[in-house]
Protein backbone atom coordinates (compact mmCIF):
# COMPACT_ATOMS: atom_id res chain seq x y z
CA UNK A 1 0.00 0.00 0.00
CA UNK A 2 1.46 3.39 -1.02
CA UNK A 3 2.18 6.16 1.52
CA UNK A 4 -0.49 8.36 -0.09
CA UNK A 5 -3.22 5.80 0.49
CA UNK A 6 -1.96 5.04 4.01
CA UNK A 7 -2.16 8.72 4.99
CA UNK A 8 -5.63 9.12 3.51
CA UNK A 9 -6.83 6.01 5.32
CA UNK A 10 -5.29 7.21 8.58
CA UNK A 11 -7.05 10.61 8.53
CA UNK A 12 -10.39 9.16 7.42
CA UNK A 13 -10.40 6.55 10.18
CA UNK A 14 -9.22 9.09 12.78
CA UNK A 15 -12.07 11.50 12.00
CA UNK A 16 -14.64 8.71 12.18
CA UNK A 17 -13.28 7.49 15.52
CA UNK A 18 -13.21 10.96 17.08
CA UNK A 19 -16.75 11.71 15.91
CA UNK A 20 -17.99 8.36 17.13
CA UNK A 21 -16.31 8.72 20.53
CA UNK A 22 -17.85 12.16 21.07
CA UNK A 23 -21.29 10.86 20.07
CA UNK A 24 -21.17 7.84 22.41
CA UNK A 25 -19.89 9.87 25.38
CA UNK A 26 -22.59 12.48 24.90
CA UNK A 27 -25.19 9.69 24.67
CA UNK A 28 -23.99 8.03 27.87
CA UNK A 29 -22.83 4.87 26.07
CA UNK A 30 -19.42 4.67 27.72
CA UNK A 31 -18.57 1.02 26.78
CA UNK A 32 -18.89 1.88 23.10
CA UNK A 33 -16.74 4.96 23.61
CA UNK A 34 -14.09 2.81 25.31
CA UNK A 35 -14.07 0.44 22.36
CA UNK A 36 -13.50 3.33 19.98
CA UNK A 37 -10.63 4.60 22.12
CA UNK A 38 -8.88 1.25 21.70
CA UNK A 39 -9.73 1.09 18.00
CA UNK A 40 -6.82 3.31 16.82
CA UNK A 41 -4.28 0.81 18.11
CA UNK A 42 -6.17 -2.01 16.40
CA UNK A 43 -6.46 0.04 13.23
CA UNK A 44 -2.75 0.86 13.21
CA UNK A 45 -1.93 -2.83 13.70
CA UNK A 46 -4.17 -3.83 10.80
CA UNK A 47 -2.55 -1.23 8.51
CA UNK A 48 0.87 -2.58 9.49
CA UNK A 49 -0.39 -6.10 8.74
CA UNK A 50 -0.72 -5.19 5.06
CA UNK A 51 3.08 -5.01 4.94
CA UNK A 52 3.68 -7.93 7.32
CA UNK A 53 2.16 -11.22 6.27
CA UNK A 54 3.02 -13.00 9.49
CA UNK A 55 1.23 -10.28 11.46
CA UNK A 56 -1.87 -10.64 9.30
CA UNK A 57 -1.70 -14.44 9.71
CA UNK A 58 -1.61 -13.97 13.49
CA UNK A 59 -5.05 -12.31 13.24
CA UNK A 60 -6.41 -15.67 12.05
CA UNK A 61 -4.96 -17.40 15.12
CA UNK A 62 -6.32 -14.71 17.45
CA UNK A 63 -9.79 -14.91 15.89
CA UNK A 64 -9.61 -18.71 16.01
CA UNK A 65 -9.36 -18.70 19.82
CA UNK A 66 -11.69 -15.73 20.35
CA UNK A 67 -14.62 -17.25 18.44
CA UNK A 68 -15.48 -19.92 21.09
CA UNK A 69 -15.41 -17.22 23.79
CA UNK A 70 -17.69 -14.90 21.83
CA UNK A 71 -20.16 -17.74 21.21
CA UNK A 72 -20.99 -17.68 24.93
CA UNK A 73 -21.82 -13.97 24.82
CA UNK A 74 -23.21 -13.30 21.33
CA UNK A 75 -25.74 -16.09 21.05
CA UNK A 76 -27.53 -16.32 17.73
CA UNK A 77 -24.76 -14.62 15.77
CA UNK A 78 -22.60 -16.57 13.34
CA UNK A 79 -19.11 -16.25 14.79
CA UNK A 80 -17.73 -17.90 11.69
CA UNK A 81 -18.13 -14.51 10.01
CA UNK A 82 -15.20 -13.27 12.09
CA UNK A 83 -12.99 -15.99 10.62
CA UNK A 84 -14.33 -15.18 7.15
CA UNK A 85 -13.32 -11.55 7.69
CA UNK A 86 -9.81 -12.51 8.85
CA UNK A 87 -9.30 -14.82 5.88
CA UNK A 88 -10.46 -12.12 3.46
CA UNK A 89 -8.20 -9.60 5.20
CA UNK A 90 -5.21 -11.92 4.75
CA UNK A 91 -5.98 -12.50 1.09
CA UNK A 92 -6.29 -8.72 0.58
CA UNK A 93 -2.94 -8.18 2.34
CA UNK A 94 -1.28 -10.78 0.13
CA UNK A 95 -2.79 -9.20 -3.00
CA UNK A 96 -1.63 -5.70 -1.96
CA UNK A 97 1.87 -6.98 -1.25
CA UNK A 98 1.99 -8.66 -4.66
CA UNK A 99 0.88 -5.46 -6.41
CA UNK A 100 3.64 -3.56 -4.63
CA UNK A 101 6.20 -6.08 -5.86
CA UNK A 102 6.60 -7.98 -2.57
CA UNK A 103 6.08 -11.58 -3.62
CA UNK A 104 6.45 -14.72 -1.57
CA UNK A 105 9.58 -16.76 -2.26
CA UNK A 106 7.67 -20.01 -1.60
CA UNK A 107 6.56 -22.42 -4.30
CA UNK A 108 2.97 -23.65 -3.85
CA UNK A 109 2.84 -27.38 -3.01
CA UNK A 110 0.44 -28.55 -5.69
CA UNK A 111 -0.18 -32.03 -4.31
CA UNK A 112 -1.64 -30.59 -1.10
CA UNK A 113 -3.97 -28.26 -2.98
CA UNK A 114 -5.02 -30.96 -5.43
CA UNK A 115 -5.97 -33.23 -2.52
CA UNK A 116 -7.91 -30.48 -0.71
CA UNK A 117 -9.42 -29.37 -4.02
CA UNK A 118 -10.87 -32.83 -4.72
CA UNK A 119 -12.71 -32.75 -1.39
CA UNK A 120 -13.82 -29.13 -1.92
CA UNK A 121 -15.21 -29.97 -5.38
CA UNK A 122 -17.24 -32.84 -3.94
CA UNK A 123 -18.65 -30.52 -1.28
CA UNK A 124 -19.58 -28.02 -4.00
CA UNK A 125 -21.34 -30.78 -5.96
CA UNK A 126 -23.35 -31.50 -2.79
CA UNK A 127 -25.30 -28.33 -3.63
CA UNK A 128 -27.20 -30.55 -6.07
CA UNK A 129 -28.27 -32.90 -3.26
CA UNK A 130 -32.10 -32.91 -3.33
CA UNK A 131 -32.22 -32.90 0.48
CA UNK A 132 -30.45 -29.53 0.77
CA UNK A 133 -32.89 -26.93 2.13
CA UNK A 134 -31.04 -23.76 1.09
CA UNK A 135 -27.74 -22.38 -0.17
CA UNK A 136 -27.31 -20.66 3.21
CA UNK A 137 -27.29 -23.99 5.05
CA UNK A 138 -24.76 -25.39 2.59
CA UNK A 139 -22.56 -22.29 2.82
CA UNK A 140 -22.57 -22.40 6.61
CA UNK A 141 -21.42 -26.05 6.59
CA UNK A 142 -18.95 -26.04 3.69
CA UNK A 143 -16.71 -23.40 5.29
CA UNK A 144 -15.51 -25.54 8.19
CA UNK A 145 -15.80 -28.75 6.21
CA UNK A 146 -13.59 -27.84 3.24
CA UNK A 147 -13.31 -24.14 2.33
CA UNK A 148 -11.29 -23.01 5.36
CA UNK A 149 -8.72 -25.74 4.74
CA UNK A 150 -8.17 -24.57 1.15
CA UNK A 151 -7.98 -20.87 2.01
CA UNK A 152 -5.85 -21.21 5.14
CA UNK A 153 -3.38 -23.42 3.26
CA UNK A 154 -2.99 -20.70 0.61
CA UNK A 155 -2.44 -18.01 3.24
CA UNK A 156 0.11 -20.05 5.22
CA UNK A 157 2.08 -21.04 2.12
CA UNK A 158 2.32 -17.42 0.98
CA UNK A 159 2.98 -15.95 4.43
CA UNK A 160 5.45 -18.21 6.23
CA UNK A 161 8.86 -17.99 4.56
CA UNK A 162 11.39 -19.09 7.19
CA UNK A 163 11.83 -21.29 10.25
CA UNK A 164 11.67 -18.35 12.67
CA UNK A 165 8.16 -17.51 11.49
CA UNK A 166 7.10 -21.12 12.06
CA UNK A 167 8.29 -20.80 15.65
CA UNK A 168 6.40 -17.51 16.00
CA UNK A 169 3.17 -19.29 15.06
CA UNK A 170 3.87 -21.95 17.69
CA UNK A 171 4.57 -19.21 20.25
CA UNK A 172 1.20 -17.55 19.59
CA UNK A 173 -0.52 -20.92 19.88
CA UNK A 174 1.27 -21.62 23.18
CA UNK A 175 0.17 -18.28 24.65
CA UNK A 176 -3.48 -19.19 24.04
CA UNK A 177 -2.94 -22.58 25.68
CA UNK A 178 -1.70 -20.73 28.78
CA UNK A 179 -4.70 -18.37 28.59
CA UNK A 180 -7.00 -21.41 28.42
CA UNK A 181 -5.22 -22.90 31.45
CA UNK A 182 -5.56 -19.63 33.40
CA UNK A 183 -9.29 -19.52 32.61
CA UNK A 184 -9.59 -23.16 33.70
CA UNK A 185 -8.00 -22.32 37.07
CA UNK A 186 -10.38 -19.35 37.40
CA UNK A 187 -13.38 -21.60 36.78
CA UNK A 188 -12.16 -24.26 39.21
CA UNK A 189 -11.05 -22.08 42.13
CA UNK A 190 -12.95 -18.78 41.75
CA UNK A 191 -16.13 -19.45 39.82
CA UNK A 192 -18.04 -18.84 36.62
CA UNK A 193 -17.95 -15.65 34.54
CA UNK A 194 -21.22 -14.19 33.16
CA UNK A 195 -20.54 -15.85 29.81
CA UNK A 196 -19.96 -19.20 31.52
CA UNK A 197 -23.22 -18.86 33.48
CA UNK A 198 -25.13 -18.03 30.32
CA UNK A 199 -23.74 -21.14 28.63
CA UNK A 200 -24.53 -23.37 31.61
CA UNK A 201 -27.95 -22.02 32.57
CA UNK A 202 -29.48 -20.58 29.39
CA UNK A 203 -27.83 -22.69 26.69
CA UNK A 204 -28.38 -25.85 28.77
CA UNK A 205 -24.66 -26.56 29.16
CA UNK A 206 -25.26 -27.56 32.78
CA UNK A 207 -26.88 -30.81 31.62
CA UNK A 208 -23.62 -32.13 30.16
CA UNK A 209 -21.01 -30.22 32.17
CA UNK A 210 -22.21 -30.37 35.78
CA UNK A 211 -23.05 -34.03 36.22
CA UNK A 212 -23.10 -36.73 38.88
CA UNK A 213 -19.34 -37.23 39.19
CA UNK A 214 -18.36 -33.55 39.13
CA UNK A 215 -17.72 -30.65 36.76
CA UNK A 216 -16.45 -30.89 33.19
CA UNK A 217 -14.51 -27.67 32.70
CA UNK A 218 -14.48 -25.96 29.31
CA UNK A 219 -12.25 -22.88 29.87
CA UNK A 220 -12.43 -20.49 26.86
CA UNK A 221 -13.79 -23.19 24.54
CA UNK A 222 -17.30 -23.91 23.32
CA UNK A 223 -17.62 -27.06 25.46
CA UNK A 224 -15.58 -29.56 27.46
CA UNK A 225 -15.07 -32.02 24.59
CA UNK A 226 -13.67 -29.29 22.37
CA UNK A 227 -11.42 -28.14 25.21
CA UNK A 228 -10.18 -31.64 26.00
CA UNK A 229 -9.40 -32.48 22.38
CA UNK A 230 -7.54 -29.24 21.75
CA UNK A 231 -5.50 -29.63 24.95
CA UNK A 232 -4.68 -33.23 24.01
CA UNK A 233 -3.30 -32.06 20.67
CA UNK A 234 -1.34 -29.29 22.44
CA UNK A 235 0.21 -31.85 24.80
CA UNK A 236 1.61 -33.74 21.82
CA UNK A 237 2.78 -30.70 19.86
CA UNK A 238 4.46 -28.72 22.64
CA UNK A 239 6.07 -31.63 24.45
CA UNK A 240 7.67 -32.72 21.17
CA UNK A 241 8.64 -29.17 20.17
CA UNK A 242 10.31 -28.78 23.56
CA UNK A 243 12.40 -31.89 22.95
CA UNK A 244 13.76 -30.51 19.68
CA UNK A 245 14.90 -27.06 20.80
CA UNK A 246 18.42 -26.28 21.99
CA UNK A 247 17.69 -23.37 24.35
CA UNK A 248 17.10 -24.64 27.90
CA UNK A 249 14.76 -21.73 28.71
CA UNK A 250 12.69 -22.37 25.59
CA UNK A 251 12.58 -26.10 26.31
CA UNK A 252 11.29 -25.50 29.82
CA UNK A 253 8.70 -23.03 28.54
CA UNK A 254 7.22 -25.49 26.01
CA UNK A 255 7.33 -28.35 28.52
CA UNK A 256 5.39 -26.12 30.94
CA UNK A 257 2.84 -25.35 28.20
CA UNK A 258 2.47 -29.09 27.54
CA UNK A 259 1.99 -29.74 31.27
CA UNK A 260 -0.73 -27.08 31.49
CA UNK A 261 -2.44 -28.58 28.45
CA UNK A 262 -2.28 -32.03 30.07
CA UNK A 263 -4.00 -30.73 33.22
CA UNK A 264 -6.65 -29.08 31.07
CA UNK A 265 -7.27 -32.28 29.13
CA UNK A 266 -7.90 -34.28 32.31
CA UNK A 267 -10.07 -31.60 33.97
CA UNK A 268 -12.24 -31.40 30.87
CA UNK A 269 -13.57 -34.84 31.82
CA UNK A 270 -13.55 -35.86 28.15
CA UNK A 271 -12.66 -39.54 27.87
CA UNK A 272 -12.40 -39.43 24.08
CA UNK A 273 -9.55 -36.91 24.43
CA UNK A 274 -7.25 -39.40 26.17
CA UNK A 275 -6.35 -41.31 22.95
CA UNK A 276 -5.12 -38.02 21.41
CA UNK A 277 -1.76 -37.88 23.24
CA UNK A 278 -1.37 -41.67 23.13
CA UNK A 279 -2.00 -41.92 19.37
CA UNK A 280 -0.03 -38.73 18.75
CA UNK A 281 3.04 -39.89 20.63
CA UNK A 282 2.91 -43.30 18.96
CA UNK A 283 2.80 -41.58 15.57
CA UNK A 284 5.74 -39.39 16.61
CA UNK A 285 7.82 -42.44 17.57
CA UNK A 286 7.35 -43.83 14.07
CA UNK A 287 8.02 -40.51 12.34
CA UNK A 288 11.08 -39.32 14.21
CA UNK A 289 13.24 -42.50 13.97
CA UNK A 290 15.07 -41.43 17.13
CA UNK A 291 15.55 -44.63 19.13
CA UNK A 292 17.10 -42.83 22.09
CA UNK A 293 13.79 -41.03 22.69
CA UNK A 294 11.61 -43.80 21.32
CA UNK A 295 12.30 -46.42 23.98
CA UNK A 296 11.62 -44.35 27.15
CA UNK A 297 8.55 -42.64 25.65
CA UNK A 298 7.13 -45.97 24.47
CA UNK A 299 7.72 -47.45 27.94
CA UNK A 300 5.91 -44.56 29.65
CA UNK A 301 2.92 -44.88 27.28
CA UNK A 302 2.83 -48.66 27.69
CA UNK A 303 2.88 -48.38 31.48
CA UNK A 304 0.10 -45.75 31.47
CA UNK A 305 -2.09 -47.82 29.14
CA UNK A 306 -1.36 -50.98 31.14
CA UNK A 307 -2.36 -49.34 34.43
CA UNK A 308 -5.67 -48.16 32.96
CA UNK A 309 -6.46 -51.35 31.07
CA UNK A 310 -5.39 -54.10 33.47
CA UNK A 311 -5.39 -52.68 37.02
CA UNK A 312 -7.64 -50.82 39.47
CA UNK A 313 -4.95 -48.33 40.52
CA UNK A 314 -6.44 -44.89 41.15
CA UNK A 315 -10.02 -46.15 40.86
CA UNK A 316 -11.11 -43.79 43.64
CA UNK A 317 -10.17 -40.81 41.44
CA UNK A 318 -13.07 -39.74 39.21
CA UNK A 319 -10.92 -38.73 36.23
CA UNK A 320 -8.98 -42.01 36.28
CA UNK A 321 -12.14 -44.05 36.76
CA UNK A 322 -13.78 -42.45 33.73
CA UNK A 323 -10.60 -42.79 31.68
CA UNK A 324 -10.50 -46.52 32.43
CA UNK A 325 -13.90 -47.06 30.77
CA UNK A 326 -12.19 -46.53 27.38
CA UNK A 327 -10.66 -49.99 27.80
CA UNK A 328 -13.89 -51.57 29.06
CA UNK A 329 -16.41 -50.59 26.40
CA UNK A 330 -18.89 -53.29 27.42
CA UNK A 331 -19.38 -51.40 30.72
CA UNK A 332 -19.72 -47.98 29.07
CA UNK A 333 -23.42 -47.16 28.63
CA UNK A 334 -22.78 -44.12 26.44
CA UNK A 335 -20.71 -46.26 24.07
CA UNK A 336 -23.53 -48.80 23.85
CA UNK A 337 -26.01 -46.03 23.02
CA UNK A 338 -23.71 -44.74 20.28
CA UNK A 339 -23.52 -48.20 18.76
CA UNK A 340 -27.32 -48.45 18.76
CA UNK A 341 -27.64 -45.03 17.11
CA UNK A 342 -25.16 -45.98 14.39
CA UNK A 343 -27.02 -49.23 13.72
CA UNK A 344 -30.25 -47.25 13.27
CA UNK A 345 -28.51 -44.73 11.00
CA UNK A 346 -27.11 -47.54 8.87
CA UNK A 347 -30.61 -48.54 7.84
CA UNK A 348 -31.51 -45.02 6.66
CA UNK A 349 -28.16 -44.37 4.96
CA UNK A 350 -28.57 -47.32 2.58
CA UNK A 351 -30.91 -45.10 0.57
CA UNK A 352 -28.64 -42.02 0.75
CA UNK A 353 -25.28 -42.82 -0.92
CA UNK A 354 -24.57 -39.07 -1.25
CA UNK A 355 -25.87 -38.23 2.21
CA UNK A 356 -28.59 -35.95 3.51
CA UNK A 357 -26.73 -32.77 2.50
CA UNK A 358 -24.13 -30.56 4.16
CA UNK A 359 -25.37 -29.27 7.51
CA UNK A 360 -28.35 -31.64 7.40
CA UNK A 361 -27.68 -34.08 10.23
CA UNK A 362 -29.25 -34.46 13.69
CA UNK A 363 -30.15 -31.17 15.41
CA UNK A 364 -28.54 -29.15 12.60
CA UNK A 365 -31.06 -30.55 10.15
CA UNK A 366 -33.99 -29.98 12.50
CA UNK A 367 -33.02 -26.32 12.95
CA UNK A 368 -33.31 -26.06 9.17
CA UNK A 369 -36.74 -27.67 8.96
CA UNK A 370 -35.88 -31.33 8.27
CA UNK A 371 -37.61 -33.65 10.74
CA UNK A 372 -37.15 -36.91 8.86
CA UNK A 373 -36.46 -40.00 11.04
CA UNK A 374 -32.75 -39.77 10.19
CA UNK A 375 -32.39 -36.46 12.02
CA UNK A 376 -33.53 -37.83 15.39
CA UNK A 377 -30.27 -39.72 15.88
CA UNK A 378 -27.21 -37.79 17.13
CA UNK A 379 -24.11 -38.25 15.01
CA UNK A 380 -21.78 -38.23 18.07
CA UNK A 381 -18.59 -38.08 15.98
CA UNK A 382 -17.05 -36.21 13.07
CA UNK A 383 -16.77 -39.38 10.98
CA UNK A 384 -20.44 -40.27 11.51
CA UNK A 385 -21.45 -36.65 10.78
CA UNK A 386 -19.56 -36.85 7.47
CA UNK A 387 -21.25 -40.15 6.68
CA UNK A 388 -24.73 -38.75 7.32
CA UNK A 389 -24.20 -35.44 5.50
CA UNK A 390 -22.10 -36.58 2.50
CA UNK A 391 -22.98 -40.27 2.30
CA UNK A 392 -20.69 -43.26 1.93
CA UNK A 393 -19.33 -41.72 -1.29
CA UNK A 394 -18.31 -38.52 0.47
CA UNK A 395 -16.91 -40.38 3.48
CA UNK A 396 -14.69 -42.56 1.26
CA UNK A 397 -13.44 -39.52 -0.69
CA UNK A 398 -12.68 -37.61 2.52
CA UNK A 399 -10.85 -40.52 4.14
CA UNK A 400 -8.80 -41.10 0.99
CA UNK A 401 -7.88 -37.40 0.84
CA UNK A 402 -6.88 -37.27 4.51
CA UNK A 403 -4.94 -40.54 4.32
CA UNK A 404 -3.04 -39.19 1.32
CA UNK A 405 -2.27 -35.93 3.16
CA UNK A 406 -1.08 -37.85 6.23
CA UNK A 407 1.01 -40.26 4.14
CA UNK A 408 2.56 -37.48 2.06
CA UNK A 409 3.30 -35.41 5.18
CA UNK A 410 4.91 -38.46 6.81
CA UNK A 411 7.01 -38.98 3.68
CA UNK A 412 8.17 -35.35 3.88
CA UNK A 413 9.18 -35.78 7.53
CA UNK A 414 10.90 -39.09 6.75
CA UNK A 415 12.82 -38.24 3.61
CA UNK A 416 12.58 -34.56 2.65
CA UNK A 417 13.78 -32.77 5.79
CA UNK A 418 17.45 -33.12 6.66
CA UNK A 419 17.52 -30.82 9.70
CA UNK A 420 16.70 -33.04 12.70
CA UNK A 421 15.20 -30.24 14.79
CA UNK A 422 12.87 -29.10 12.01
CA UNK A 423 11.97 -32.72 11.23
CA UNK A 424 11.15 -33.32 14.90
CA UNK A 425 8.97 -30.20 15.16
CA UNK A 426 7.10 -31.14 11.98
CA UNK A 427 6.70 -34.69 13.30
CA UNK A 428 5.15 -33.16 16.44
CA UNK A 429 2.71 -31.07 14.40
CA UNK A 430 1.70 -34.05 12.27
CA UNK A 431 1.43 -36.35 15.30
CA UNK A 432 -0.82 -33.87 17.10
CA UNK A 433 -3.18 -33.72 14.11
CA UNK A 434 -3.20 -37.51 13.81
CA UNK A 435 -4.08 -37.84 17.48
CA UNK A 436 -6.99 -35.43 17.10
CA UNK A 437 -8.11 -37.32 13.99
CA UNK A 438 -8.30 -40.49 16.06
CA UNK A 439 -10.53 -38.63 18.51
CA UNK A 440 -12.80 -37.62 15.60
CA UNK A 441 -14.07 -41.19 15.47
CA UNK A 442 -15.76 -40.52 18.84
CA UNK A 443 -16.36 -36.77 18.83
CA UNK A 444 -17.09 -33.86 16.51
CA UNK A 445 -14.20 -31.60 17.54
CA UNK A 446 -12.05 -31.99 14.41
CA UNK A 447 -13.69 -29.10 12.55
CA UNK A 448 -14.72 -26.96 15.52
CA UNK A 449 -12.96 -23.70 16.43
CA UNK A 450 -10.11 -23.48 17.27
CA UNK A 451 -9.10 -27.04 16.35
CA UNK A 452 -9.88 -26.94 12.64
CA UNK A 453 -7.69 -23.89 11.91
CA UNK A 454 -4.85 -25.34 14.04
CA UNK A 455 -5.10 -28.59 12.05
CA UNK A 456 -5.02 -26.79 8.71
CA UNK A 457 -2.07 -24.58 9.70
CA UNK A 458 -0.13 -27.55 11.12
CA UNK A 459 -0.55 -29.73 8.02
CA UNK A 460 0.37 -26.89 5.68
CA UNK A 461 3.51 -26.11 7.69
CA UNK A 462 4.64 -29.74 7.33
CA UNK A 463 4.19 -29.56 3.55
CA UNK A 464 6.06 -26.24 3.55
CA UNK A 465 8.94 -27.50 5.73
CA UNK A 466 11.39 -28.48 2.92
CA UNK A 467 11.31 -24.87 1.70
CA UNK A 468 11.71 -23.52 5.24
CA UNK A 469 14.73 -25.77 5.73
CA UNK A 470 16.57 -23.85 3.01
CA UNK A 471 16.38 -20.68 5.12
CA UNK A 472 18.05 -22.53 8.01
CA UNK A 473 20.84 -23.70 5.69
CA UNK A 474 21.34 -20.19 4.33
CA UNK A 475 21.64 -18.72 7.82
Amino acid sequence: MSDKWKNALFWAVSLILVAGTVFFISSGMLPFAAVLCVAPLLGFTMVRAFDNRLLSLSFILIADFCIPVLEHYLVGMSMGLLMDAMICFNLAAIACSAMNGTRSTNVITLDLFIAIGIWLIYCIVELLNPNMRSIGVWLSAVRSMALYFFMVAIIVELSVTDFKQLMTILSIWSVFVLVAFAKLMYQKYIGWTPGDKFFLNVMDGKRTHIIYYGIRYFSIFSDAANFGGSMGMSVVVFSIVGMHLKSIKTKLYYFAVAACACVGMFLSGTRSALPVPVAGIMAYLVLVKDFKKMVPIAMVCAIAVGILAFTDIGQSNTAIRRARTIFHREEDLSYQVRKQNQEALRGYMKELPFGNGLGMSAGRAQRNGDYSPLTYYPTDSWIVQLWVETGIVGLVIYLCVMLYIFARAAYIVFFKIGNRDLAGICAGLLAGVMGLFVMSTNNEVFTQFPNSILVYISLTLVFLAPQLEKTISEK
